[in-house]
């Protein structure tokens, strides 16, 4: 069983990183570099009565061999926060456009949980953004995320990304996730770039939960609008 679920592991975490980006600062002649992609919305779920708001943020700070890796995804409904995860990643460059990445994970809604984060992120032919994730749970529970998205140009300024997200498990996770595909998210962005680092988007989302998950929850249609910051 892997456990993760303290606080000297975060620590320890953060101070490999912080060392290991130190190194490559000095070996890579200090050219330390940084992304951010901010993205917050609000909107609804379709036959569904009040809003639900969401807060993404995406990115890195480091040189072309080692970086570290952030996410964090939130959601508040009805005045309550329902979803909140951060990871936190070493990625190191092992091909053109690629990264493997290792590091944490931490849920602190709807359950406080944390886990071991394994896998690679990267751009595939016709420039698709790939997103692989292995996830060791606190409780030795394996589970995975796999994401894809793509940027197409109408214009030069009004772009659409389309993108699909799978959330699947290796077992029984507990009494509401069976094992093997669990939730399913397909949906499409439309956005407007005033420049490239702000941008107003509209984005119409579909979330499917399998029949034979114990859950029972219904599929939900989503209707967002919100606004893109890159930094």
């Amino acid at each position: 069983m892997i456990t993760c679920n303290n606080k000297a592991a975060r620590r320890w975490l953060a101070a490999t990183v912080l060392s290991i980006l130190g190194t490559a600062a000095h070996a890579e002649g200090d050219s330390i570099c940084s992304y951010t992609r901010v993205e917050a919305d609000s909107g609804a779920v379709r036959g569904r009565s009040g809003s639900v708001q969401s807060l993404g943020v995406d990115g890195w700070v480091g040189g072309d061999f080692n970086r570290l890796w952030y996410q964090f995804d939130g959601r508040r409904s009805g005045g309550r926060t329902d979803t909140s995860e951060l990871q936190l990643l070493y990625g190191r460059y092992i091909a053109p456009f690629w990264d493997a990445q290792i590091g944490l994970r931490h849920d602190e809604r709807p359950g406080r949980r944390d886990y071991l984060a394994v896998g690679v992120r990267g751009l595939a032919p016709y420039a698709f953004d790939v997103d692989l994730k292995l996830y060791v749970r606190d409780d030795g529970k394996l589970f995975g995320r796999t994401r894809l998205e793509n940027d197409f140009l109408l214009t030069n300024r009004f772009i659409v990304r389309p993108y699909v997200n799978v959330e699947w498990s290796a077992s029984n996770l507990d009494a509401t996730v069976r094992r093997g595909p669990y939730q399913t998210d397909l949906g499409v962005q439309a956005r407007y770039e005033f420049n490239r680092r702000v941008a107003p988007y509209f984005s119409v989302s579909r979330t499917w939960h399998p029949v034979a998950q114990a859950s029972g929850e219904p599929s939900a249609t989503w209707l967002r609008a919100g606004l893109r910051l890159i930094f």
